[in-house]
């Protein structure tokens, strides 16, 4: 029982906190209590120091003025009418009268020192015989007695403070029960608060539990009242969604890599198979490593487009930047497209801005236009037109590859950029794609801090547009500048 008290109370944070609730209460109780019993006696003792000062006062001015013989007298009515204890000694030490006790036996060293300070002629000496805890407490005034110039008794007043320890002893009663009910409330709600702040704590600890045996699907309810806790919900369910859609890619990454692996290898396999079921000549032999040589081929081109994507997950994907004339790569490129797209029929306008010019790598771009380039030309209808066009928009160049092609549905633009993605999936599979070439156009664009996107409806063809940050805002205005520089 003990043990588990310790650990609710020492070894979890909602004790630990309501420790320190109680803790940091009863310092302040503390601090309030003898900060009010300073002020609160001072105050006391000032208001009764002033009325007994008052009192002997009016004493010793009759006692100064009036025959000894009649001091008694005047002492027993003092002591009749204030119920002060009083007594008078003369300046040789003897008691010459005490009212109901003597107050010097009772002060001890306190009252005998204000005696003696009263004898040296001091006029008011304020002493207390005891603690304010004590019902035998006296406040003890002493005053001398003067005739003739000199000192001849002194008279010691003493109030009984009963009634002052009686109201200090019931404030404390009342200030430590009070204290004590605060103490209790306090550590309650502090185990209470820092119950309903971990709540989400134990949330968030299940979940990770559940995610961590397989179930990536697991959310966080965003019910927190706590701005903060609120804040630690979205950003978790953030990191589970990036972290679900993460190890689906893998999944699907890996079943379709080794997919799009098993079919040339099966193939090149059944090929090998029955080329050694017989003997044959050398020609066909030959025929024969052409066609495995095909396969081993689309084979590589699948790892290197895989090793490039891999490289850029990691952010190890080498660009070389450096300035380069987008213009004239765009052209290069188009020219290359030229005699392919005559081979089917395809023409290809090009509309390309002069001098446009950015900061980048020359192949990958130039990888990019290919790819982008090659994809109108597989889907393109014969007879039609591509169209390749590039100029400068605001702060940035924008090239469009636009085909006549049958379009694209809003569904598979979504996911067009997607790896191992295909609209088509038997056509591509026919014509060697392995649906990885857009995956690296958008890896590529994105490491150049630009954006690429499609435009498309299905039977008007299909337009697809890079954006890339230009190096110059102004082209026509960094060319005149640039001829008037090299003419200088």
């Amino acid at each position: 029982m003990i043990e588990n008290i310790r650990f609710y109370m020492l070894g979890t944070f909602r004790g630990r906190l309501a420790l320190l609730y109680i803790a940091v209460e009863l310092a302040i109780l503390i601090f309030a209590a003898l900060l009010m019993y300073f002020f609160l006696s001072r105050q006391i003792y000032q208001n009764l120091d002033d009325r007994l000062l008052s009192q002997s006062h009016a004493l010793n001015l009759e006692l100064e003025h009036t025959h000894s013989f009649y001091w008694l007298t005047l002492l027993d009515n003092y002591a009749r009418d204030t119920r002060n204890a009083v007594e008078l000694i003369t300046a040789n030490g003897v008691i010459q009268y005490t009212s109901d006790k003597s107050l010097v036996g009772t002060g001890g060293n306190q009252v005998s020192y204000a005696l003696g300070q009263a004898m040296a002629g001091k006029e008011t000496v304020f002493v207390s015989t005891d603690s304010l805890l004590r019902k035998s407490n006296m406040r003890v005034l002493a005053m001398p007695v003067h005739q003739a110039g000199r000192v001849v008794a002194v008279v010691l007043i003493g109030y009984n403070t009963s009634e002052i320890q009686g109201f200090f002893k019931l404030l404390y009663l009342i200030g430590g029960l009070l204290g004590f009910i605060s103490i209790i409330l306090s550590a309650w709600a502090g185990y209470m608060m820092a119950k309903r702040a971990l709540r989400p704590i134990e949330e968030i600890k299940k979940t990770a539990k559940a995610i961590a045996q397989g179930d990536l699907s697991q959310r966080l309810a965003g019910h927190a009242q706590e701005h903060e806790i609120e804040e630690l919900v979205n950003h978790l369910n953030r990191m589970f969604e990036a972290l679900e859609s993460s190890f689906k890619s893998q999944k699907r990454f890996t079943a379709d890599a080794s997919h799009e692996l098993r079919m040339p290898l099966t193939i090149l396999k059944g090929e090998i198979e029955v080329a050694l079921r017989q003997s044959r000549t050398a020609k066909e032999y030959e025929g024969l490593l052409k066609q495995h040589l095909d396969i081993v081929a689309r084979m590589q081109r699948i790892v290197d487009d895989l090793l490039t994507l891999a490289r850029a997950d990691a952010g190890m994907l080498e660009l070389e930047q450096k300035s380069l004339n987008l213009s004239f790569l765009l052209q290069d490129v188009g020219q290359h497209h030229l005699i392919l797209y005559d081979q089917r029929g395809l023409r290809l306008e090009m509309d390309i801005q002069d001098d446009l010019e950015v900061m980048g790598d020359l192949s990958q771009l130039e990888r990019v236009i290919f790819n982008l380039l090659g994809n109108a030309y597989k889907y393109a209808p014969k007879g039609s037109i591509v169209w390749l066009t590039a100029y400068a928009k605001e702060e940035n160049v924008l090239i469009t590859v636009c085909d006549e092609g049958m379009g694209i549905s809003e569904e598979h633009q979504k996911r067009l950029f997607h790896r191992f993605y295909r609209v088509d999936d038997a056509r591509a599979r026919k014509q060697g794609s392995a649906g990885l070439g857009l995956a690296i156009c958008k890896h590529i664009v994105n490491a150049h801090h630009g954006k690429i996107w499609v435009e498309s409806k299905p039977g008007e063809g299909a337009s697809f547009m890079v954006t890339l940050p230009l190096r110059s805002l102004n082209p026509e205005h960094y060319q005149r500048l640039k001829t008037m520089l090299d003419k200088t």
